[in-house]
């Protein structure tokens, strides 16, 4: 049977969905862990559309489904199959005008994307072929300008878009598209399908890892994102997959610095160019991260969907360039609005002078500016650290310093590891930003007292590390300018 998760897989790579059906046993257990959160967010999103039908019945398989649609009911999780196709919609309901049934897909983005017409086009294929009349096809997305405001109001957090024409377009194409499925499956060998960047588009494939297993641990895809698919296609047809081969004249402008760097095993120092940058930098020194939590349904009043729940900081403090460093921190533990207890620990830790830094501070300040619309006594204090605040990672988006094992990268998880080896995330339990996300919902929603508190325990040693992490890379820069 060929199901509408299959069709998306194919979509996206066939050898794809032919690993899915033959070898599930070759699945990278960390990307498919990655993705348990994404699907219950989403079912959270499905569930709470339906209450945009109130007529609506859950049905339990194709035969309640079929008793069901002889009902006219509109249904949630409705099934048909046919004799080599398994669908399973969102909802479906019947237009007594058009004697049709109108199938919508519910999706927790907040627009339609490309990949969303494909999948109602196999679940329209899908009813014809089980000899329904399909009517009007329908997306159900987030509107991301919904403000929470007591109960979750459905008929605003929800858009409607009728994209039936779209759709309709391509049933051609799905159906061309099944028969391929179905000769791929049939084939006891897996496709010959080269990796290029369907590996990470539209979504990080789950055999990722198996795929890429033969290559050097510098291939070009490991910096895949600098690289179009069109230099990728042209690389492998040259038989190049380590980056040092790169010729010059596919690399972009303005990563030739990165890809030299690799090429001669150098590290590039623009020593006077640190200099003006950290000349910014004025104390007392305040090292700055926050991790935060957003969902697609908003969990407070004030919030739109998505919008950042900050629940936690790190704050290292440097007074003077002689002083001792000081560590703060603020987690909150309750499932209620963070933002004006947490502003307040932060305003009693911060003086009027001096320096915030944090890593990528679009991010910082793009939660200070929702705080101080959200707690609005507090608003004059967030802009002002706003005006106060230096990002660290500017030294190495400018190409000021440049090290091979950045991969072309100026993240903290490349640079960290370069600068200050005996700094790592690895020996935490928590290891990057979504996961702490996560694992703070999941703290704020269980009753076991001791397992609440190694949570807590381990969102205080990710988030102080991250802030640590920028107190040494500083320390290591002044180190290349003195």
């Amino acid at each position: 049977m060929i199901t509408k998760s299959d069709y998306i897989r194919y979509l996206q790579c066939p050898k794809l969905v032919w690993l899915n059906k033959n070898r599930p046993d070759l699945i990278s257990q960390k990307i498919k862990d990655s993705f348990e959160d994404i699907l219950k967010a989403g079912y959270e999103v499905e569930a709470c559309s339906y209450k945009l039908f109130p007529d609506g019945v859950v049905a339990n398989g194709e035969a309640e489904t079929s008793k069901l649609m002889e009902e006219r009911k509109t249904i949630f999780q409705p099934t048909v199959i046919t004799d080599e196709l398994h669908c399973r919609a969102d909802i479906i309901a019947y237009d007594e005008n058009n004697k049709a049934w109108d199938i919508f897909e519910v999706k927790s983005s907040t627009q339609e994307k490309t990949i969303h017409e494909y999948d109602l086009s196999f679940q329209s294929v899908c009813f014809e072929m089980a000899g329904h009349k399909v009517g009007k096809l329908n997306l159900i997305h987030i509107n991301n300008e919904y403000v929470k405001n007591g109960d979750i109001n459905p008929q605003e957090l929800f858009s409607i878009e009728d994209i039936t024409d779209k759709v309709n377009e391509l049933s051609q194409e799905t159906k061309e598209g099944i028969s391929d499925i179905s000769r791929i499956l049939k084939n006891e060998e897996e496709p010959n399908i080269r990796p290029v960047k369907q590996c990470s588009r539209p979504y990080e494939c789950i055999f990722k890892d198996y795929c890429l297993r033969d290559l050097p641990d510098k291939s070009i895809y490991s910096i895949a994102g600098k690289l179009s698919e069109k230099t990728m296609n042209t690389l492998l047809d040259a038989r190049i997959v380590e980056i040092e081969k790169i010729p010059p004249e596919l690399i972009m402008p303005k990563f030739t610095k990165h890809f030299q760097a690799i090429k001669d095993d150098k590290v590039y120092v623009d020593a006077e160019g640190i200099k003006k940058e950290l000349e910014q930098i004025k104390y007392p020194i305040y090292f700055l991260d926050y991790e935060t939590y957003g969902s697609a349904i908003p969990v407070f009043d004030g919030y739109k969907p998505y919008q950042n729940i900050i629940f936690q900081y790190s704050l290292h403090i440097q007074k003077s360039a002689d002083s001792e460093l000081e560590h703060f921190a603020f987690l909150h533990n309750k499932l209620d609005d963070p933002t004006r207890e947490l502003a307040k620990t932060l305003k009693e830790r911060v003086g009027n002078e001096g320096t915030l830094i944090a890593w990528n501070m679009g991010f910082e300040k793009g939660c200070n500016d929702g705080m101080g619309e959200r707690a609005e006594e507090f608003s004059e204090f967030f802009r002002d650290i706003n005006e106060r605040m230096y990002d660290l990672m500017d030294v190495f988006k400018k190409g000021l310093y440049i090290h091979k094992d950045f991969l072309g990268s100026a993240s903290l998880k490349k640079v960290l590891p370069v600068l200050v080896p005996k700094l790592s995330y690895k020996e935490l339990n928590i290891q990057e930003g979504m996961t702490a996300s996560n694992t703070w919902k999941k703290m704020v929603d269980i009753d076991d007292e001791e397992m609440k508190k190694n949570i807590y325990d381990d969102l205080l040693k990710y988030c102080k590390l991250d802030t640590l992490a920028m107190v040494e890379i500083l320390n290591e820069l002044k180190k290349v300018i003195k």
